[in-house]
């Protein structure tokens, strides 16, 4: 199995240790800001032109841990560490194994 980056970002009602930016039904992820890691991460990513992004929410009270939806990198902004993603398209998939943190996991297309 291909090695894919997972995001992993808080629920949109949890503490955020950075600011996610969801659309108003808080299904779908609009950005986030990051870490330079992460960020990195993402900047290869949108490089590569063609990789898919998985996004991983936390558990929060009722909510499971779940990856939620892909997406591709639209753009990487240094100055402010945020990253803004397009062409998200919904996915339901128990969370990755390999996380304490975003990371690249095994993970199917």
């Amino acid at each position: 199995m291909p090695k894919r980056l997972v995001l992993l970002v808080a629920h949109p009602e949890d503490e955020q240790t950075y600011e996610n930016g969801w659309d108003p039904t808080n299904d779908r992820l609009a950005f986030i800001t990051t870490n330079q890691k992460i960020l990195n991460q993402c900047q290869r990513a949108l490089d590569g032109g063609d990789e898919w992004v998985y996004v991983q929410r936390m558990e929060y009270a009722r909510c499971r841990s779940r990856i939620i939806g892909r997406v591709k990198v639209a753009q990487v902004d240094e100055s402010t560490m945020r990253v803004r993603f397009e062409n998200w398209q919904c996915y339901d998939a128990g969370p990755s194994q390999s996380f304490g943190g975003s990371t690249f996991a095994e993970f199917p297309e």
